[in-house]
């Protein structure tokens, strides 16, 4: 585990939620995982970043149970976690909302809630009571304008993963992991989502919190991981770090090291276009692209 400076909470909370310990996933020809460590205490946000390709995905699918590591250990609330099951995840508490949502489009709301662990009445399904609980959490999270009797299809992005959250907190979670949960939103409704996330820590609830936009860490984190090819390269870092830092971690060097000083393009025309026009889709389009140039 590299060094960093651990988050207010990590000193708070002598018992960690989740532990993962040197965690490995071989695929065929590449190893996704070279040695995961991460720790997650109850009530605290653990963002988790690093470029594409870090291993972040891996990660999250091995602790949900979609897939087994190779090796190292997962543990949760100290017990080791059944590997590559999803539904030993499930059943302690641990929901992750991926950045694809996983929801039936034109089954209402409530029926999407308990999608799995229906409220059934002999033969039937008790809509009623999936209704009434599914307002329930729906108070919980702070959002009760949803309608349990809404087709799925008919929300927005930012409520349907309230929908989501609603579905994990109907399995009593105590770990939630959002996959890049704010990439489809806009700033209002990010600042949503951070007081369902709130709430939800408020409770106890443990969240992993994954995402690109690192501006994201320092509004709702508690502690910073950074993950680069497979491997943990920080760890318990504070949100307040400066992003030259983060960025540090992730690319394994300096900025400036990235983008070198790029010669100036050539003035020979590669393609030049003036006044394309196909209704309804161009209108009166005009550029130029000269050689060595890169034009946006």
């Amino acid at each position: 585990m590299a060094d960093g400076t651990p988050g207010a909470r990590m000193s708070e909370v002598s018992n960690p939620l989740l532990e993962v310990r040197g965690l490995v996933k071989n695929y065929p020809g590449v190893r996704a995982l070279d040695g995961v460590d991460l720790t997650v205490t109850s009530g605290q946000v653990h963002c988790l970043i690093g470029q594409n390709g870090a291993g972040k995905s891996t990660l999250i699918k091995c602790v949900s149970g979609l897939v087994e590591p190779t090796a190292g250990e997962v543990r949760f609330q100290g017990e080791p976690l059944p590997v590559g099951d999803p539904n030993a995840s499930i059943a302690r508490g641990i929901a992750t909302i991926y950045q694809e949502l996983d929801l039936v489009p034109h089954l209402s709301v409530a029926q999407n809630v308990f999608l799995g662990h229906e409220h059934s009445r002999g033969p039937l399904l008790n809509r009623a009571a999936m209704n009434r609980e599914t307002r329930a959490l729906f108070a919980r999270l702070g959002d009760e304008r949803i309608s349990p009797t809404a087709p799925v299809t008919t929300l927005r992005p930012a409520q349907q993963q309230i929908v989501s959250m609603a579905r994990a907190l109907s399995h009593s979670v105590k770990l939630l992991i959002l996959d890049e949960p704010s990439a489809v939103l806009d700033d209002v409704e990010v600042e949503a989502l951070f007081g369902v996330v709130r709430r939800l820590t408020a409770e106890g609830v443990g969240v992993v919190w994954i995402s690109h936009r690192l501006g994201e860490v320092t509004e709702i984190g508690d502690v910073v991981t950074v993950l680069k090819e497979g491997r943990t390269v920080a760890t318990e870092l504070p949100p307040n770090i400066p992003v030259e830092t983060l960025i540090g971690y992730m690319v394994g060097g300096r900025m400036e090291a990235l983008f070198p000083d790029r010669q100036p393009h050539g003035e020979a025309t590669v393609l030049q276009v003036r006044g394309l026009t196909r209704p309804p889709d161009v209108y009166d389009a005009s550029f130029t692209l000269r050689q060595g140039e890169i034009l946006a």
